[in-house]
This record gives structure tokens, C-alpha cells and sequence, in this order.
């Protein structure tokens, strides 16, 4: 290789610094950029780690002084990165310098320059770098070492109200591990980026053109398509998580993994709710509070609650527009489904449920029965509410069916991280709370995509 330098015999450590001052001086007399300088190759922090990926957990620990930057190299670069990119397009955290930003979605990150997109894909192969490393098994022992990590708060931490103690499976970037648990996400809805000015406008036609017959030299009638536009705006979304800080110092690939997903987790199924039965506002706008959207009432219809038919599975289909040529899912809760696949017809006497299956093929009758009605796929969900009221019922549900691409789901490309050790409780009991905050928005181009049956007896 040429201009390389020779190894040098030294006789002792001052030799070495009189070296390296010598080639040090010499570059810079030559006004040559740092990378570029002779001088022995040298490391600090851990070796063999520079490629390490990117950890959640140390993004925490350096930002509470566990860990020197050294030893986040990867965290500290991409956080200055994210920020110098955000801030060229507006963005700014709302804490400032005190704000760490993670790494959300690498798809959702702007990349209209050639550095943006460059980023992108840098990003993307950190956050996947440990996923071939991640132990299930290392994981379980974590989840059971440290229990409250696996507390999440949906507005309160109490288990029974959002909390799951589900061991994860995966590890990936935080968008991921969200699509995995989203109603909507399995149902097929469609996902953008959301600018960094938190903002974004879909024009739409809202009613077409009329068009008439008309005879010979007789003047056109006037007509006016109607337009409109779906508007999105950033709304803010935050996860709480409390973790022992046993975890940030172990910062193994389960232990990053186990907080990756407890995040998402809490983030995914309160973005998820919002989405359905949301009021506006600070939150998402749900999809059930949108006017235009279809409706169908079962065909039994009972004072407290109606019971939903096989022949009402066709009929809502039917109500969707021509422009949707085929839904693509259905969303219900479990229960619900399963009493719909195992009703049977009468057979000798009336209301003996010993004859056929409604809601089964006949094929069907020697296997699992399919997740699917009319061939359409069903998404169950717990997100579907069992609280709908009719008469003196207050546990009903309902049925939802759609062109789920139809549904926008728009997300800023990162997460505004922060750690604290302070307050009594985390002092005392040697824990760290996490905070996440992330922007989305979500809203139907068409609301007539969709069809709601509400007010269903659900067993």
C-alpha cells in the first residue's frame, strides 16, 4: 500500500508519544483531515464492538451516566445523526438537549436526500444487528429476574388493565415488534411516514361529477366534483416503563429485546385502541366515530342485543362500495368468532343445536375451521370492545369488516427517549423509568371502506 508507514522498533513509551506528535504535527502541517493522519492504529472502549448494533439499554444507561460514551458509541452517534437530520426539516424534540432520540421505524425516517437515505439503511442494520443473537431462553430468566419490567402502563400499572406478561420472540426495530401486535396492522391497513413537521394532507375526491344526456344544440349542465382531503396530524403517543437496573448493566441481546418489546407492546395496543374507538382530540380519531362509515344491523334483532346470521355475513359485504372490489379482513373479538364457527343449525327438535355448522365450510368439518368468513380473513382481537350497550345489555360487541389498506397510519421515524434514576421509589429500590414518546396519526381515506355491525350478543 502506498504513503503506508513502516512498523518502527520503540524503545520505550516516549519514544511512542515523540512519534505520534511527529506524524500528528506533519498531518496537519499538510492540512490533512484527521481520518487521514499516519499514526498508529489505536482503540478505546470495548474491542471488537464497534459494530456492536444498536441498544435501546444503552441509550438509558449513558443517558443516566451508567455508561461513559465510550462504551455507546453506536447510541451517541445515531442520536446526533437523527437530530441533525430531524432539525433540518423543522423537527425538534420537546425537551431539548435533555431528549435522547431513538430509533422507531428506519422505513419512516425521511429520506429524500442522498445522506437521509444513507442513514436509513445504517439504521435499519443496527437495530436488526443482535437479532440473530437473541436467547428466548436467556430472555425468560430476565423476565423472571426482573419482574417489573414486564408492567406496562396503558394509563395505569395494573396488570390487569393493558399489563401482559407474554416472553418476547423476536428483536428487531420497535416498528416491528408494533406490527406484530396491532389489530389493524394484521388486518392490513397501510403505513406512511409522517413528515418531521408532524403534519401531513391526502387529498380526496369526496363526490364525482354528474354527467347527463343531452340533445342537439342543447347547453351541457353544469357539475362540480366535490374534494376534500384527509388530515393528519401528530399526536403525541408515550410508554412509561420501570426497569431494575440490573438490566442496564447486563445489556445482553434478551435484555434488550425484553424492553424493546415491553414498549412496543404498551405503545402498539393503546395506538391500536385509539384507532378503533378513539375521540379525537389529543388522541387518534377512531375509525367507529366516523361519519360516512357503513353500517348493518343483524338480522335478529332483540331488545338487548342482536345475534348476527350467516346470511348477514354477505349482506355487509354487499353494503361496501363497487369501488372495493374484495375486502380484506374482518375484526372481532375471539370469543365472539368462536361462537360464531361452532353455532350449528337444529336437527330433530328446535333449538337442539345438533345439525350443521352455519359458519363452516363443509371441508371444513375434519380440521381446525379456517379464520375466515367468506373466504375473508379474520383478525381477533381483545381491542374490540365487549362493553356495547342496547336495552339493559352492557356486554355486547360488534363486527367490523373492510378494505383495510384504506386505513392510514402515519408515524414520525422516532422516539423521543428519556431515562431518570431520581424519586423516592426508583432510589430506593435502584430502578430506572424509561419515557417514550412517539408521534402518529391515523385516519381512513374512504370511510365507506368499512362496515359496522354493532350491539352483537357475544356468546
Amino acid at each position: 500500500m502506498s504513503n503506508s508507514v513502516e512498523a518502527t522498533p520503540f524503545a520505550n513509551r516516549s519514544e511512542i508519544v515523540q512519534f505520534i506528535e511527529e506524524q500528528t504535527a506533519e498531518a496537519v502541517g499538510r492540512a490533512l483531515p484527521p481520518r487521514t493522519r499516519r499514526v498508529p492504529w489505536v482503540t478505546s472502549g470495548p474491542v471488537g464492538r464497534d459494530s456492536a448494533g444498536y441498544s435501546v439499554l444503552k441509550a438509558a444507561a449513558y443517558a443516566l451516566g451508567y455508561v461513559g460514551p465510550e462504551q455507546a458509541k453506536e447510541e451517541i452517534d445515531t442520536h446526533h445523526r437523527l437530530r441533525d437530520l430531524f432539525a433540518g426539516y423543522g423537527f425538534l424534540p420537546h425537551h431539548g438537549a435533555q431528549s435522547f432520540l431513538v430509533p422507531l421505524a428506519s422505513a419512516h425516517l425521511p429520506a429524500f436526500e442522498p445522506h437521509g437515505r444513507q442513514l436509513q439503511e445504517e439504521v435499519r442494520q443496527k437495530m436488526t444487528a443482535h437479532a440473530g443473537r437473541f436467547d428466548p431462553e436467556e430472555a425468560d430468566w430476565l423476565q423472571r429476574r426482573t419482574l417489573p419490567v414486564r408492567q406496562k402502563a396503558l394509563g395505569t400499572l395494573s396488570g390487569s388493565e393493558g399489563g401482559s406478561f407474554i416472553a418476547p420472540a423476536v428483536l428487531g426495530e420497535l416498528i416491528d415488534l408494533q406490527r406484530n401486535l396491532e389489530a389493524f396492522a394484521a388486518a392490513g391497513c397501510r403505513e406512511i411516514a409522517l413528515p418531521p413537521n408532524g403534519r401531513l394532507q391526502i387529498p380526496r375526491l369526496a363526490a364525482a361529477s354528474t354527467a347527463y344526456w343531452v340533445g342537439e344544440g342543447t347547453p351541457l349542465t353544469e357539475s362540480q366534483p366535490g374534494t376534500g382531503s384527509l388530515d393528519l396530524q401528530a399526536k403525541k403517543l408515550g410508554v412509561f416503563v420501570k426497569l431494575n437496573n440490573e438490566l442496564l448493566r447486563f445489556a445482553s441481546p434478551s435484555a434488550e429485546g425484553l424492553v424493546r418489546y415491553d414498549m412496543a407492546r404498551a405503545a402498539a395496543l393503546k395506538a391500536d385502541l385509539a384507532m378503533l374507538e378513539g375521540t379525537g382530540g389529543t388522541q387518534i380519531k377512531g375509525l367507529l366515530t366516523y361519519a360516512g362509515l357503513g353500517t348493518h344491523t343483524a338480522s335478529t334483532v332483540g331488545a338487548n342485543g342482536n345475534t348476527f346470521e350467516p346470511n348477514d355475513v354477505a349482506l355487509m359485504e354487499a353494503k361496501l362500495p363497487d369501488a372495493v372490489e374484495a375486502p380484506t379482513a374482518w375484526m372481532m373479538r375471539k370469543g365472539f368468532f368462536a361462537t360464531l364457527v361452532n353455532r350449528r343449525a337444529d336437527a330433530a327438535a328446535a333449538n337442539d343445536g345438533r345439525g350443521e355448522f352455519l359458519f363452516r365450510s363443509p371441508g371444513s368439518l375434519g380440521a381446525a375451521p379456517p379464520v375466515e368468513l367468506l373466504g375473508t380473513r379474520v383478525v381477533r382481537t381483545a381491542q374490540v370492545s365487549a362493553n356495547r350497550t342496547k336495552g339493559s345489555a352492557t356486554n355486547l360487541t360488534y363486527a367490523l369488516l373492510g378494505y383495510f389498506p384504506d386505513w392510514i397510519v402515519a408515524r414520525l421515524g422516532v422516539m423521543e427517549f428519556l431515562a431518570s434514576g431520581h424519586g423516592d421509589t426508583a432510589l430506593q429500590n435502584d430502578m430506572t423509568y424509561l419515557r417514550g414518546i412517539q408521534h402518529i396519526d391515523a385516519g381512513p381515506r374512504h370511510p365507506a371502506s368499512f362496515v359496522l355491525c354493532d350491539q352483537l350478543i357475544g356468546s
